[in-house]
């Protein structure tokens, strides 16, 4: 569907489109997609709870060497380190691992596959610091650092052992996602578990209320991000911590008789969440006690001219007008990304939708163009020929490459959709794809 919104909405841009602009190659922010883990469930002793801690983080975001063998493969090693330090700096809990990461092929930035580890451990109640700090040779270090308070008070409790669950086949069981307390960005529906006090879960009528704090992206237009949920009650269903699961890498919370608290299930459709800051209500309409616990809708791998606007300018240029790229061109960083939405905006196939499709497709596109026709002359593939008429058209039907020795190398590309074109590449001696001819189908 998005395929076709972005065709009608390009249709009549000429694929001649100049390309001899100037274009200063933008430096990209550097951004690591590190996600510290940490939930925290009441222990036996009341002045202590029971934790899981740990990391998730991806492998794009790690340096890998080649390694030779029986087959090339690709390994990154690397050493994280989890500290609890109270407030007075003192490191109460630490805890390493080291671990590796084999592929087969070396990834790209945009690798989109994620490790974790965790480890469950009881600390006495208080407030903390956690630290995750990722250190690996020839790449800069990463750290991941949240202040959290441990204690016996109902929102505390309910805060602290938020956590979002796979659909599970296993009676009485449920497996935590090892994402902390982040939502990835795209997820359609999720179950939110909340440990409560039993009297709040009982007899009582639970008003469930999710609603944005504050969105990380402008391109998303009105304010009508609340999901409302109606009322909960988890009957009988009560709680307990188990030992983790080590072969999926999931904590598993299991449902047994408890006398002072119940484990809450909020189904949660997040079809309208939009990449940001929320915070999930438990409302309770006897007393209109009201526990707030914030979490977050995270988009981990956003296209990279979201990230830099004069990238995203950059990519542009395929839709721009000479006059339009000038303009955008001379504003200041502040001000261009503003302008570019204000552009996608004008040119929205879709303008009742939540947000511009045409724009979020156009940039994933970009994204992936850049690192599929790289070519050691051409280091950004969405600035070459192969990569303007992919962002202009999708991936299309049928690739035919010919290397034959002793003639130029070419490459043709089929569109048997609505596009209904054959563009034909010319392999230029020293590598690089040049667009040599568009025939209609």
């Amino acid at each position: 569907m998005k395929w076709v919104l972005l065709t009608t909405a390009i249709a009549s841009i000429v694929l001649a489109q100049p390309r001899d602009r100037r274009i200063a190659q933008a430096a990209l922010p550097v951004v690591n997609n590190l996600t510290g883990i940490f939930h925290a469930y009441p222990a036996q002793s009341p002045d202590s709870s029971i934790c899981i801690i740990g990391y998730r983080l991806y492998a794009g975001d790690l340096f890998f060497t080649r390694r030779e063998g029986a087959r090339t493969e690709y390994v990154a090693s690397y050493v994280v380190t989890i500290e609890l330090r109270d407030t007075l700096g003192v490191v109460r809990l630490a805890r390493v691992f080291s671990d590796s990461i084999v592929r087969p092929r070396q990834p790209s930035r945009q690798a989109e596959d994620a490790v974790a580890n965790t480890a469950i451990v009881t600390i006495a109640n208080g407030r903390y610091t956690l630290s995750v700090d990722v250190a690996q040779y020839q790449r800069q270090r990463m750290l991941w650092q949240r202040t959290l308070t441990v204690e016996s008070l109902a929102e505390s409790i309910a805060i602290n052992s938020l956590t979002f669950v796979y659909p599970t086949t296993k009676e009485r069981f449920d497996c935590v996602e090892p994402w902390g307390s982040v939502v990835p960005f795209g997820t359609r529906r999720t179950t939110a578990l909340v440990l409560v006090p039993r009297a709040w879960s009982g007899r009582d009528e639970l008003k469930i209320v999710c609603s944005l704090d504050r969105q990380y992206f402008p391109f998303y237009r009105g304010s009508d991000t609340v999901v409302t949920l109606p009322a909960v009650s988890d009957g009988e269903r009560r709680f307990v911590l188990v030992v983790p699961n080590l072969a999926d890498e999931h904590v598993c919370l299991q449902q047994l008789p408890n006398d002072q608290y119940r484990l809450l299930e909020c189904d949660l459709d997040l079809r309208r969440a939009i990449p940001g800051d929320y915070r999930l209500q438990l409302i309770r309409a006897a007393t209109a006690d009201t526990v707030t616990i914030p979490f977050r809708v995270q988009w981990f791998m956003p296209p990279l001219p979201l990230l830099s606007s004069r990238y995203g300018l950059d990519v542009m240029q395929y839709v721009l007008t000479d006059d339009e790229y000038r303009t955008l061109q001379a504003l200041p960083d502040s001000d261009r990304t503003a302008a570019l939405i204000a552009w996608w905006s004008a040119h929205d196939p879709t303008p009742a939708t939540r947000y511009n499709e045409a724009m979020i497709e156009y940039f994933r596109r970009a994204t992936d163009a850049r690192t599929k026709f790289a070519t050691p002359r051409e280091a950004d593939g969405a600035l070459t020929d192969r990569g303007k008429v992919y962002i202009l058209f999708g991936e299309p039907t049928r690739v035919e490459t010919n290397l034959e020795p002793g003639k130029a190398g070419t490459e043709a590309w089929y569109y048997t959709n609505a596009v209904h074109k054959r563009f034909r590449f010319e392999i230029t001696d020293d590598g690089r794809y040049r667009l040599a001819a568009v025939e209609q189908l």
